[in-house]
C-alpha cells in the first residue's frame, strides 16, 4: 500500500476576507454511516463516537478548483443538510472536517480563536480551519486544484432515506451509501508523538495509488466493507499471537517444535499487483455477512465455520481473498497457528488480493513466523521472562 504524510499544525496567517473568485465543482459525492471518525485532538488521533441514539453521516466529495485552486474562505456555519425533495434544513451538526481518499482524517469543526488548524498537502497546497475570534464562524479555505474532501455530521434518530448538502448556498446530490451501521467497526487509531510542541502533530493517513474512485468511496456500500473490518481483526489477532507465546513458554523445546508445521512463503504469495474491489460478493453473501456478525460479537469458531461456508457457496475473486484472510484471523484467535497461516497464504495467492486484504495477511504471517523461531530457539529461550 502506498502512504503520504498529513502534517497537520497551527498557523498565524490572517484569514482572508474576500468570496471566492474560482469556479468550483464538488464530484463523487456520497453520504454513508459510519460508526465513528478519527480526529486530531492536543495532537492526537481520537475517536468521536456519535452520542446515544445518534448518527455519524460522512460526507466524502471531490473538490475541484479552476484557477489558481483557491477555494473558500468557507463559513462552516453555511454547510448543512438537508432532507428530502423541498430541501428542508435537517436537524444535522457539521462535527467534523478533513480530508482523505480510503479513509477521512479530521479536525474538529468547533476550534479555538486564534488556533487555526493547517492540513500540510505538498508544496502550495493548503487546507485550513481558522477562527478569528469567539463570536466568529470557523472559516476553511483550501488552494489545491483538486482536494478529497470529508465533512461529518451528527444526527438524532434514523436519518431520512433523501439527503442533499447544502453548501456556499448549493443544494448538492447525495448518492446514498448505507445508512445504517451493519458492517464492523473499525479499531481505535494508533496514537501520534508530537514534534516538539502539541500545536505539531505527524499522522499517516490510509491512500493508495492502485485503487479506484470506487474503492475510494469504499464505506458508500455496505458490502464493501474492506479494510475496515479486516484491520480492526487483524489488531485482535495480533493478541492472540502474544497469547500463545505466553501459552508456550513452558512447554518442552521438542514439543513446541513438532507442533508447529508452518507452511512456507514463495513468490506466489508476494502479489505486485492489486485487484479492483466488486460491489457484489456473488452467492456465499449471506454466510459471508453472517461471518462478519460472528467476528463482530468475537465468535471467532462460527466465524470460522461461516466463512468457509461462504468461499464454498462461492464468492467474486476479490470477496473469495478477503474471506480467506478474515477465516485466518479468526483461526489465529482460536490458537491455531498452522490453520491461519494456510489461510493468509490461500488470501496471498488470491487473483482478487486487494491491498486491504494482503496487508493484514502480510503482517500477521510475519508475527507468526516471529513465534514459530521463538519456539524453536530451545530451553534456554522458552525459559526467559516475558
Amino acid at each position: 500500500m502506498t502512504a503520504s504524510v498529513l502534517a497537520l499544525a497551527s498557523s498565524q496567517a490572517p484569514a482572508a476576507q474576500e468570496p471566492p473568485a474560482n469556479t468550483w465543482r464538488m464530484e463523487n459525492a456520497t453520504i454513508t454511516a459510519v460508526p465513528f471518525v478519527s480526529e486530531l485532538v492536543d495532537g492526537k488521533w481520537v475517536q468521536r463516537m456519535p452520542a446515544k441514539n445518534g448518527t455519524l453521516l460522512e460526507v466524502h466529495a471531490t473538490l475541484n478548483v479552476d484557477g489558481d485552486g483557491s477555494f473558500g474562505p468557507l463559513s462552516l456555519s453555511d454547510v448543512r443538510l438537508l432532507s428530502g425533495a423541498g430541501a428542508m434544513p435537517l436537524a444535522a451538526e457539521l462535527v467534523a472536517v478533513g480530508v482523505g481518499t480510503v479513509k477521512c482524517r479530521y479536525f474538529p469543526a468547533q476550534i479555538d480563536a486564534g488556533r487555526p488548524r493547517e492540513a500540510a498537502l505538498g508544496a502550495g497546497k493548503e487546507f485550513v480551519l481558522r477562527r478569528e475570534d469567539s463570536q466568529s464562524p470557523v472559516l476553511l479555505r483550501t488552494r489545491t486544484p483538486s482536494l478529497d474532501l470529508c465533512m461529518a455530521f451528527e444526527v438524532l434518530g434514523p436519518p431520512p432515506p433523501t439527503l442533499l448538502w447544502g453548501i456556499a448556498d448549493r443544494s448538492l446530490p447525495l448518492a446514498v451509501g448505507s445508512l445504517a451501521l451493519d458492517f464492523l467497526p473499525g479499531p481505535p487509531l494508533a496514537q501520534q508523538t508530537t514534534d516538539g510542541d502539541a500545536s505539531t502533530s505527524r499522522a499517516t493517513p490510509p491512500t493508495s495509488g492502485h485503487l479506484p474512485v470506487p474503492w475510494e468511496r469504499a464505506l458508500s456500500s455496505p458490502l464493501l466493507w474492506g479494510g475496515l473490518a479486516l484491520t480492526a481483526v487483524a489488531i485482535v489477532g495480533g493478541i492472540a499471537v502474544l497469547r500463545m507465546r505466553r501459552q508456550t513458554r513452558n512447554a518442552p523445546p521438542g514439543d513446541a517444535v513438532s507442533a508447529l508445521d508452518i507452511p512456507r512463503v514463495n513468490t506466489s504469495h508476494q502479489p505486485t499487483a492489486f485487484a479492483r474491489v466488486q460491489a457484489e460478493a456473488g452467492p456465499g453473501q449471506r454466510q459471508f455477512q453472517d461471518a462478519l456478525a460472528a467476528l463482530r460479537l468475537e465468535d471467532w469458531a462460527q466465524a470460522t465455520e461461516l466463512f468457509g461456508e461462504a468461499i464454498t457457496a462461492g464468492l467474486t475473486p476479490t470477496f473469495e481473498a478477503g474471506a480467506w484472510g478474515l477465516r485466518g484471523e479468526a483461526l489465529l484467535n482460536c490458537d491455531d497457528l498452522i490453520g491461519a497461516s494456510t489461510c493468509f497464504l490461500r488470501a496471498l495467492s488470491s487473483p482478487g488480493v486487494t491491498a486491504e486484504a494482503a496487508f493484514p495477511a502480510a503482517s500477521q504471517l510475519a508475527a507468526i513466523s516471529s513465534v514459530e523461531r521463538w519456539m524453536r530457539t530451545g530451553s534456554s529461550h522458552l525459559m526467559s521472562a516475558w
